[in-house]
Parts: C-alpha cells; structure tokens; sequence
C-alpha cells in the first residue's frame, strides 16, 4: 500500500510560534494559558504536565502570569490583565493580530466590521472583540441578511484564517452584485489555502484519505470536508490509535494530511502505524 503524506501536513508559523512559547515559559510565576493554547488535545495534556493549565476567563482564578492562545483574544482581556497586574505572554498568531489591527482601524474610518467565519470559534470572538460596535458575522451565503446591511455604508469585509476560499469569495460576490460599498481584505492564511489545495490533489487520486486533527480544529474539518468530496472514504481521527484496519482493505493508494495544530510525534505515529497494518 503506497502512502502519500501531504508536504504542509501539521504545525503551522503561527502554531508553532504559539506553542513554542507555552513550552519554554519560564515557571517562575503560577501561569495558565487562557483558552487552550490551540486546538490539540495532546499539546494540552503535555502543558498541563508541565504545569501551565488553561481557563476561559481571568476571573477568579489567583494568577501571575497569562498565555494568551493561537487564536487571539478580544481587547478588552488585555486591559483587565493589565489591571489585576497579571504578565501577559501574547502566543496569539501574528496573522489574527494582523486581523485585529485591521478591524480597529477601518471602523475607525466609519467602516462596518464583515467577518466571515464560526461565530462560535475563539479567533472569531476574539476579532470581534477589537470592535466597538461589533461585527457583522456570516457563516456562509445563507446567513447573509439584507435587511441589515446599508447600501450608504462602507463594509470592511475579513475572514477566519482557516476558512474555506470558495465560501469567502461567494460571500464577497454576493454582496458586490448586491451593490454594496465593500473593502475586501483576504486574511485567508497562506498556509491554510496551501493546505487545502494539496489535500484537494492528494484526495483526487488515492483510495483512502486520512485527515489528522482536533476535533474541535476549524481547520481540521475543513480538510476533511474538501477530501470528503473528492474521496468517498475520507477518515478523520485525532491520533494512530483510531485507525481501523478495514478502512485499508484492497485500497492501493492511501492519503495523509493533518490540521495546523498536529504535532509531527503524533503524524509519524500514524504513519508508522499505517505502513505495519496487514491490508491483503
């Protein structure tokens, strides 16, 4: 059985950088990250060995020092750090930050905030957080309200930075036709785009693809979905122990890829796994 693993399969720049940082934290001060520093299970549990376990909020919980997660946190967490005197270790992705300095500055220049994206997914709470008013949040085209929107304004228009190119690019359409005053910014990380293409190819021409993630990733499931239409038998599994030997009978041809937020020890344990199974 020949396997294929994707170049860009795993940790991100951002990610990287994150956990990079939560792992060399001096622990000279009690710290805990707030939110889980990204979207892994396992990055999780080896912090929490370490010491540095995670909270959602800031209160009432007695602390010296704060990581900030990968996804980013609202403005308003800073100053209540900065006001209970707590150190601030800022693990956020400079991509979101990027995001974030956006959003500020064009509503100060009477632009309405658009972002497209889960409003339920951390990074998203967290841009519309460096609002004032708030932002505007689509999912996909079908929650595009009209009855909202103002042809007399201006619209900054963003996206999370793992969403799919296809929904934002349908979403930005939609409104241009509609004859809306629109800015669009594509903050679509490189990565992530690069990521999805390879696994779009990769699960064109394999029997079986393997999709390796959290989930409770974005970006995780957002690869499945891709190879899912291209690959009937896509799996999705979050480490080596949940591949099930039937997904590879009579298959010649088995894809790998994995979400921003897989470490490469848990990759190569796949793969080591993959390559030991008996598939006659």
């Amino acid at each position: 059985m020949e396997i294929i693993l994707a170049k860009s399969a795993g940790f991100c720049f951002g990610v990287h950088r994150a956990v990079d940082m939560a792992f060399k934290t001096e622990e000279d001060k009690k710290t805990y990250t707030l939110g889980h520093i990204i979207h892994n299970e396992t990055v999780t549990r080896k912090l929490k060995q370490k010491g540095i376990e995670s909270v959602e909020a800031l209160d009432n919980t007695p602390m010296e020092k704060v990581i900030i997660r990968a996804h980013g946190v609202p403005e308003a967490v800073y100053k209540e750090a900065e006001s209970k005197n707590i150190e601030v270790l800022d693990a956020t992705c400079p991509y979101v930050t990027k995001i974030h300095r956006l959003v500020s500055r064009y509503e100060k220049e009477g632009y309405r905030i658009i972002v497209i994206g889960d409003a339920k997914h951390p990074e998203i709470i967290g841009i519309n957080g460096w609002t004032k008013e708030g932002c505007i949040i689509y999912k996909n085209k079908e929650d595009v309200d009209f009855t909202e929107l103002d042809l007399n304004k201006k619209y900054l228009i963003v996206s999370q930075t793992t969403y799919k190119k296809e929904v934002v690019d349908g979403i930005v359409k939609l409104l241009e036709e509609a004859g809306y005053d629109v800015k669009f910014i594509n903050t679509i990380c490189n990565a992530t785009s690069e990521r999805q293409e390879e696994a779009k190819e990769i699960s064109k021409e394999v029997d079986a693809m393997i999709v390796i993630g959290s989930s409770f990733s974005s970006n995780t499931q957002k690869l499945f979905e891709i190879c899912k239409s291209y690959c009937q038998d896509t799996y999705c599994i979050e480490e080596a122990k949940d591949l099930n030997a039937e997904w590879f009978k009579s298959k010649n041809k088995v894809g790998v890829t994995a979400g921003a937020s897989t470490p490469k020890d848990v990759i190569e344990e796949v793969l080591e796994v993959l390559k030991g199974m008996d598939t006659q």
